[in-house]
């Protein structure tokens, strides 16, 4: 979590938005990645000035690059998810999306992969959360805490795989939003709404492959927001950092992961610029928290 100098406040209508723990590069020995059977493709004139519907424009670029694509939908930024006709190796779509990214009206394209939750110490109190103490490593809370507590006025969303009610994040939680939108990764038997609920991203053996591993429910949100802020000096649970933030949950992680593309339009929507078919938020963040990652460097779209 970012702390501010002194003096300084963010203010959610400069957007002066934070991106904290985004760990979005491979650190080695990683299982063998999945499949893609999606790109994220951005035109060199949005889509309002073209005067051609988004299927249409991707179907034309079908067309003109021999390959087999369909439309799925828009995104923050005017960049569109497309679909190929079958999945193929990240190798395979990185060629294919260097290809679609050398047509004269295409600005850049990529794989749409999928990230994954960063894996948190499943330590349970206060003695047990080294990060916070005065050593190496730690980030001096109890000094920072001699300053400043923290405010209700900050809102930090995390977005992860979603939250559940818990007693030490009670009455600080906005409404958030689910960003994902296939009905395989949600697990929710539904797509995008504004129900940031976990309903678990269990994987049964029967659904195991490549990178997605057999596994119980993470409740990887609720335990981030934990970290974030939990109340603190009350005797229970763990210590928050900031101990009176607003948090806001945007759901981007589910079965399996998270789709950049739905990370991405979460990044933005948690900052208060307009996402395709999604109400405004009305609370912008201060500080958006994402402890997620996954093969390779951030791509243009983020």
């Amino acid at each position: 979590m970012a702390i501010l100098p002194p003096g300084v406040q963010a203010s959610s209508r400069s957007l002066a938005v934070l991106i904290a723990s985004a760990a979005l590069f491979a650190v080695g020995g990683a299982a063998q990645a999945e499949d893609v059977s999606r790109l994220i493709v951005k035109f060199k004139v949005p889509a309002a000035k073209a005067g051609i519907a988004p299927a249409a424009r991707v179907e034309r670029l079908a067309g003109e690059s021999a390959l087999a694509l369909r439309y799925v939908r828009t995104m923050a930024q005017d960049a569109d998810v497309v679909a190929l006709d079958a999945p193929v190796t990240p190798a395979r779509a990185a060629s294919l999306a260097a290809l679609i990214a050398q047509h004269p009206d295409v600005l850049y394209a990529e794989p749409d992969r999928l990230r994954h939750p960063q894996k948190l110490a499943n330590d349970e109190f206060r003695r047990a959360q080294g990060y916070l103490d005065d050593t190496p490593g730690g980030i001096s809370a109890s000094l920072a805490w001699d300053v400043t507590t923290g405010s209700p006025a900050t809102v930090v969303a995390v977005l992860d795989t979603g939250i559940r009610p818990h007693a030490d994040l009670a009455g600080r939680v906005l409404p958030g939003y689910d960003m994902i939108a296939s009905t395989s990764v949600s697990n929710d038997g539904d797509g995008r709404d504004a129900d940031p609920s976990d309903p678990g991203d269990w994987v049964l053996a029967s659904e195991a492959s490549g990178d997605c591993k057999r596994a119980n429910s993470s409740w990887h949100g609720t335990s981030v927001a934990g970290v974030i802020a939990a109340d603190t000096n009350n005797g229970v649970w763990i210590a928050g950092i900031n101990w009176s933030a607003m948090i806001l949950p945007v759901r981007v992680l589910g079965k399996c992961g998270g789709y950049d593309s739905d990370i991405i339009d979460g990044i933005a929507w948690a900052a208060g610029l307009p996402v395709p078919g999604v109400p405004a938020n009305p609370n912008p963040a201060h500080v958006i928290n994402m402890s997620l990652g996954g093969d390779g460097a951030c791509g243009q779209a983020y």
